[in-house]
Formats: structure tokens, C-alpha cells, sequence
């Protein structure tokens, strides 16, 4: 008989889990998290550690500049239409279960979470840190607040009792009315009782949860090219063993996980990198009892726990030594994104690894150029030992004398200009930077050299865009990527948990959604607002579409060539140019609009029906005329039939009558016969 499989045991899981997060790209202290350390340094504009005591310390600011001005264009590129993404319907049935799919998404995203927030975090994260992770799961709350009651009826006060929803912490009880009862021991009125009462009310509750993931707290294995072949995703996250026993975790087992103080993941270089520009590298209070701060490692890893010799995806929660729960999933959930991606590779490179070097040369030669201001300022001198007072000399101030015991004792040092060159390098190093991230002088804003030379609008236009050209290929990689990824995500979380009945507001108005009609999987399209030019010329673009609409109306093309429909699609998509998201403020869907009532008519033909209604009444007077005389005259030939059918039955009586008359004279007349015949006489 074979023998059962053994599955592996919690000392086995967790030395191979601390295995895979010690061994997984991103860990402390590896070269990515370094490289990711130095570009936040470079980013807040610290110091590069070269600086000499009493010569410029200057650090420009490339990188954050760079990520600053991309930024805006992203956020725009991202934020202009209504909705982030929108799902494609697969068959005419399916048209409006994915606009409500679309509009229900969007509202997850960006009403029950902050989705404008989630974005600028992850576009920054990947600007800076190369790679931005967002994580999108389905969380079950319960609220609990305390409620006081007083003066209850007994029937008040059952009920409360009675349901789940509420605990009684305090209870008192108070007599209004005794009983009361007559002679024979009869109750006469029942006793009458309050109560005062408070009660823990519980309220559950459960919703999609987005947010952003610091680069520092993700983990994946090494060499894995992206989230789907990853064997080993990890997310290093702090909560507070309050938050942890609400879980449901054992309170034995989380309040035994070693506090976050002592914990590499906290004093992960990379991540007091972040906080030291305004704060210092000493982590804070760790907290005492259910406020106590501890690190927790969700681990998704694809294992054969059970020995079957099949290797499934599952999350396994671990805090210090402890394994906390341990469950099969079917996803990870997570998305990822990377401003200048590598194939074959899950971590890129990022806009900060583009410029960093920039922003060190720039940084050296603008500390030269003002050492060498200074110089200029405060020169160098060759004395004559013994013939110079030497304070007046380092006394610099304006009119001030030195005194010396013999002429030409003090010679100037001549100092180089240098300014031109630096200037001019300072230039050069600019356009190496505008060649490697794409930011130039006309993503930023008009030349002004422009202003002054013979430039026409259409090549201003032309070279905007083309300098927006990489900002752009940024966006499209984020939107078909991270993105994409995470409204797909969002899509499998509502359907699979969220009621399958329910109202939401969305537009000044509630809207029923049915999640149970919601087919397995939709296509997605994530909406950016690239590809055909800047925001102005798609707001002239529309216009010119509007007056060929126009035309086409003018011409008698409508219910042709033009429906309803399309003015509506035409108009509000103009206006969400324009900046407005909501346009059913502006305008109406006529598909939503109720069915028009008939135009007045004229006067003429108002007289033309009063005269066709007068001729409809005649003839319905005729015709009911005529119904009543057929009516009649059928009526009168039932009559005759009737009497003729009496008449014949009278006489059929008749008749009978006579025949039983004559039938009764033939039985006398033999009767009298037989009395009148002699006695005696008969037959022998």
C-alpha cells in the first residue's frame, strides 16, 4: 500500500521561506537595493560624502527635477478621461455589462480608494526606484463602536438581545410599575420595567483595497522576468499586533513575533534613505502592547507543500519564526510597472539611473566655478616672510590697508577664468540630459528663442510633441503594463466577492449593477491621452469634427448619416477635452432621456382632426344604427320562431288530446257493451 504524502513541516517552511526572501532581488543590502538607496539620495539632493572642508559643497538637483517634470504629463496623460480603463464587451449582449463593468471599476479606484494618490505613488516610485508596485487586494472589515440606550421596553430591550450585531456590556434594569393584583390573587397590570443598556455594535464590511508598495517592502526571485513566471513574490509589511489579532491570528503566536526595532527590514538602508532628508536614521518608539509595531512577510510562493509532486501558488503569512496562516491562492496580487524596462527581465532601469551621473558632473563643475569665484573674490597672495603684517592681510574687507616694511612684499596670485568653460559644459551636460529622459525646454514650456525668430505655429507644435515623444512611450509601457494589470485585478476581485446586487453613485445618481450577469473576463483598455497630439490640437480636432456633424444635420443627413448618439459621443467628448470629467452636467445621453412627447400641431391641422373626429362619430352613429336594427330585426324573426314553435306545440297538445278523447269514447262504448249483453248467453 503506498504511503500518504508528507506535507512539510513549519520548521521546514520556514527555513526554506527565510531561503527564498534572503535570495530574492530586492533583499537588504544587494546591489539593486544600493542602487535604489543612492538614486533616493540623489533625488533629495544630499551630499555625495567627496565634499572638502572649506571649498563648495553645491548638489544640483537633476534627478528631482527630472522626475518633477515628467511627472505633471503623467499624471495628466492618466487623469483627463472619466474613466482610468474601460472593458470591451465580447457580443452585442454584453454592451452594457461592460459600462457597467467600466463605470464600477473606476468608481473601486478612484472613490473607494484614492486612485489619483496610488498613481502619483507608483509613477514616482518607478521614476525613482525603477520599479513601482501596486498591490490590489479584497479585505473583510468589522467596525466596532459602543452605543447607549436608555428607557427601554422589555420588547426594545429583547431585540437588542436578539441580534448578532450587538454585545451587552452593561445592563440595569429599573422598575416603574409593580405588578399589580386583586383580592382573589389575580393579576390586574403586569409589572413595567426599563432597562438601560449598553452594547458593542459589530458591522462588517468588505471592499477592494489599493495601494502603492515602497520598493523596499517587495521582494521576487532572481531572475525572474515578470509577476507571472515569479516563484516567489514576498511583501514586507509592519502592523500592529492589534491589527493582527482583528485578523484573527492567534494573540499567543503575534505577541511572541519579535518587534520591528531589531528587525533588518526596518533598518533597511534603502528605507531610511527616504526619511533622511527631514528626519534621522533612529526608527521610533516600537510601541508596548496591542500598539506594538512588528514586520510580517506575506509570502507567495509556488511549492508542493502537500509532497504530490505538484507545485501550487500559495500565501503564506510569517511573523519572526511563526508561520501565521497558510492557504492556496489562484493570483498574486500584484501589478508592476517600469519606466525603461529591460526584456526578459522583471527590473529595469530607472529615470534616476538616467541622469545620477549627470547630476554628480554638474555638481562638480558648479563647485569649481564658485571656488573660482571665490578665488576671484578673495585672491591668493605671495608675501615676503617678515615684511608683511599677516592680519591685515587675512583681514579682507572693503578699504581696508595692509600694512608692509617694503615695497612689492605682496604679489596677487593670478586665478584662471574658468566661467565661460563651465557654463558651457553646464549646457552640453543639459543636453545629455534632455537626450536621455526626454524632458527638454519645450516639455516644459515655449523656447523663448522662439519669440523671436520666424518659427511657425505648425513646427512649435511639431517639436512639442516630439520632445513629448518619450514622456509618451513612459505612459503607453505604464498603461499596457501596471495598469492594465490592475484594473484585470480589480475586475476578478468584484466578481468574485463583492454582493451580487448593490447601488452605487456614480454621476449624481444611483445605478443598480448586477455583478452575477459579469462574464469570467473582459479585454481592458487603459485611456491615456496620447497619440494624437497635444491637448490643444485634439480641442481643435473635436471642433472640426462638430461642425462636419453640423453640416451633415443642416443637410437633412439626420437619422442617416448622424443619429442622436453620435452628437452626444461628439459634444461630450469635446468637453472632457476641455478638462470637465463630468459631462452629463453639460449634456444628456439620449439613450438614458425618456421617449419625447409629439410636436403641437398647427391650427389647420388642428381643425382637419376636429372634422375627421366629427366624421368618426357619424360614422360610429351608423354604425351603432345599424347594429341595433340587425339587432332588432333578429330579435322579431326569434319572436316569430318562437310563436310559430308554441303554435305548433299547442296544436300538437290538440291533437293528442283529441286522440287520447277518442281513445277514452272507444274504452265507454266497449264498456257498455259488455254491461248491456244478456246473462246466460255465452259462449259453451
Amino acid at each position: 500500500m503506498a504511503k500518504k504524502p508528507r506535507k512539510l513541516t513549519e520548521d521546514e517552511l520556514v527555513s526554506q521561506l527565510n531561503s527564498e526572501i534572503q535570495g530574492a532581488t530586492g533583499y537588504a543590502n544587494t546591489e539593486l537595493s544600493n542602487q535604489r538607496e543612492e538614486s533616493m539620495k540623489y533625488y533629495l539632493g544630499e551630499k555625495f560624502g567627496n565634499e572638502i572642508d572649506g571649498r563648495s559643497e553645491i548638489v544640483t538637483t537633476d534627478v528631482r527635477d527630472t522626475v518633477e517634470y515628467i511627472m505633471p504629463s503623467l499624471m495628466r496623460i492618466f487623469t483627463t478621461h472619466n474613466n482610468t480603463a474601460e472593458f470591451e464587451p465580447q457580443g452585442p449582449e454584453d454592451v452594457e455589462m461592460a459600462q457597467q463593468a467600466t463605470d464600477y471599476c473606476n468608481y473601486v479606484f478612484n472613490k473607494q480608494n484614492n486612485g489619483f494618490k496610488i498613481l502619483y505613488d507608483a509613477f514616482k516610485d518607478a521614476l525613482i526606484s525603477k520599479t513601482g508596485v501596486i498591490k490590489h487586494f479584497w479585505e473583510e472589515k468589522e467596525e466596532v463602536h459602543t452605543e447607549t440606550y436608555t428607557n427601554l421596553t422589555e420588547i426594545e430591550y429583547q431585540s437588542i438581545l436578539a441580534n448578532d450585531d450587538y454585545e451587552v456590556i452593561e445592563h440595569t434594569e429599573t422598575v416603574v410599575q409593580k405588578a399589580v393584583t386583586d383580592d382573589f390573587g389575580n393579576l390586574v397590570s403586569p409589572k413595567v420595567v426599563e432597562h438601560d443598556v449598553k452594547a458593542k455594535c459589530y458591522k462588517g464590511y468588505g471592499q477592494v483595497r489599493v495601494m502603492a508598495v515602497p520598493p523596499e517592502e517587495f521582494l521576487v526571485s532572481r531572475r525572474a522576468s515578470s509577476l507571472e513566471d515569479a516563484d516567489f513574490v514576498c511583501h514586507r509589511v509592519k502592523k500592529s499586533v492589534s491589527d493582527l489579532i482583528a485578523e484573527g491570528y492567534d494573540p499567543n503566536i503575534v505577541n511572541d513575533i519579535p518587534s520591528y526595532a531589531n528587525s533588518e527590514a526596518e533598518l533597511n538602508e534603502e528605507r531610511l534613505a527616504r526619511f533622511s532628508y527631514d528626519d534621522d536614521s533612529v526608527p521610533p518608539s516600537e510601541g508596548e502592547g496591542p500598539n506594538k509595531k512588528v514586520w510580517i512577510d506575506e509570502c507567495y510562493i509556488r511549492i508542493d507543500y502537500d509532497n504530490d509532486g505538484i507545485a501550487e501558488l500559495r500565501k503564506i503569512t510569517k511573523g519572526g519564526q511563526y508561520i501565521l496562516d497558510n492557504e492556496e491562492i489562484d493570483m498574486i496580487p500584484f501589478s508592476a510597472i517600469c519606466p525603461l524596462p529591460i526584456p526578459h527581465k522583471f527590473y529595469g532601469m530607472s529615470i534616476a539611473d538616467t541622469v545620477k551621473d549627470i547630476q554628480l558632473i554638474k555638481s562638480t563643475i558648479m563647485r569649481n566655478l564658485l571656488d573660482n569665484m571665490y578665488l576671484t573674490n578673495n585672491a591668493r597672495y605671495a608675501v615676503l616672510a617678515g615684511q608683511v603684517e599677516l592680519d591685515d592681510l587675512l583681514t579682507s574687507r572693503p578699504g581696508g590697508i595692509v600694512r608692509m616694511r617694503a615695497p612689492g612684499a605682496v604679489t596677487a596670485l593670478p586665478t584662471p577664468q574658468i566661467q565661460p568653460y563651465a557654463f558651457q559644459m553646464v549646457q552640453y551636460l543639459d543636453g545629455i540630459r534632455e537626450e536621455r529622459s526626454g524632458v527638454s525646454k519645450m516639455t516644459q514650456g515655449l523656447n523663448p528663442d522662439v519669440l523671436t525668430s520666424h518659427v511657425t505655429s505648425g513646427a512649435i507644435s511639431a517639436a512639442t510633441e516630439s520632445a513629448m515623444q518619450r514622456v509618451e512611450l513612459i505612459a503607453r509601457i505604464f498603461a499596457e503594463t501596471g495598469v492594465k494589470d490592475l484594473f484585470r485585478n480589480i475586475y476578478a476581485l468584484v466578481q468574485r466577492y463583492e454582493d451580487r446586487q448593490k447601488m452605487f453613485y456614480l454621476n449624481g445618481k444611483f445605478v443598480p449593477i448586477d455583478v452575477s450577469r459579469w462574464k469570467e473576463k473582459l479585454n481592458c483598455t487603459v485611456n491615456v491621452g496620447i497619440g494624437s497630439g497635444s491637448q490643444q490640437s485634439k480641442t481643435t480636432t473635436m471642433s472640426s469634427i462638430m461642425q462636419i456633424l453640423g453640416t451633415l444635420v443642416q443637410n437633412g443627413a439626420m437619422g442617416s448619416l448622424v443619429t442622436p448618439k453620435n452628437l452626444y459621443n461628439a459634444v461630450s467628448e469635446y468637453i472632457a477635452q476641455a478638462g470637465y470629467k463630468n459631462t452629463d452636467q453639460f449634456i444628456s445621453n439620449p439613450e438614458m432621456m425618456p421617449p419625447q412627447a409629439p410636436p403641437e400641431p398647427s391650427l389647420d391641422e388642428k381643425v382637419a382632426a376636429q372634422k375627421a373626429q366629427v366624421e368618426l362619430q357619424k360614422l360610429q352613429l351608423q354604425a351603432q344604427e345599424l347594429e341595433i336594427d340587425t339587432q332588432l330585426k333578429a330579435q322579431e324573426l326569434k319572436l316569430k320562431q318562437e310563436e310559430a314553435a308554441i303554435d305548433l306545440a299547442i296544436k300538437q297538445q290538440e291533437l293528442q288530446l283529441k286522440k287520447s278523447q277518442l281513445e277514452l269514447n272507444e274504452q265507454e262504448l266497449a264498456l257498455e257493451a259488455v254491461q248491456n249483453r244478456p246473462v246466460g248467453i255465452g259462449p259453451t
